[in-house]
């Protein structure tokens, strides 16, 4: 089966209107000529807050292979191999539980209180069945039961065909590594958006 990518979907709406702001503001900072600001400064300013909103907002994510789940927060990648998969919780957010690790995932938060409202009256006007308990994080409508579907749904599907192996978790090793192209990405966005305020 291809690899699948989940990124919040309120996450990407909150990039888009970021990101048309920091434009808006630009250019209306080029547009008019008694601003007493260098053109330079503008769009150096404007680049940093651009890629702030990127590294934070728009980069975490959840992808399933066949071999696994990679998670991408902010600061690090972690590769979960499905036999290492103990565990999926959405208490909270959406998390990984391997032997002697919980893996929060940032791309995927469960709702708050009022999202939580929405999404159950949303969720009962589907007619869709529910099983008694469920959480709200749980509820298909929300950012972190999509991405758990996702996950369950691929590591159950592998492990009734077979191509998961059981009972060897606590020997599978998860690998985590350092995001060092988004953490490059944040610190030259901080030091636009600094630099333009500085010399601005």
């Amino acid at each position: 089966m291809p690899r699948q990518t989940f990124r919040s979907t309120f996450t990407r709406i909150l990039c888009g209107i970021l990101w048309a702001i920091i434009a808006a503001v630009a250019i209306g900072l080029l547009a008019v000529p008694a601003v007493d600001v260098a053109p330079a400064l503008v769009i150096v300013g404007a680049l940093g807050a651009a890629a702030l909103v990127t590294g934070i907002l728009w980069s975490p994510s959840i992808s399933v292979d066949d071999d696994g789940v990679e998670v991408d927060n902010i600061a690090l990648t972690y590769r979960v191999p499905w036999a290492a998969l103990i565990h999926v919780d959405t208490r909270y957010s959406l998390q990984l539980h391997t032997p002697g690790r919980r893996i929060g995932v940032t791309a995927a938060p469960a709702p708050g209180a009022t999202g939580s409202l929405r999404a159950a009256r949303a969720h009962r006007r589907s007619e869709a069945a529910t099983a008694p308990g469920t959480r709200p994080g749980e509820l298909p409508n929300t950012d972190s039961g999509r991405a758990a579907a996702l996950v369950c749904d691929r590591w159950h599907a592998l492990r009734d065909a077979g191509r998961v192996e059981a009972g060897i978790a606590e020997s599978v090793p998860v690998r985590v590594s350092a995001r060092i192209d988004n953490l490059l990405l944040l610190v030259a966005g901080a030091a636009g958006v600094l630099g333009a305020i500085v010399l601005g």
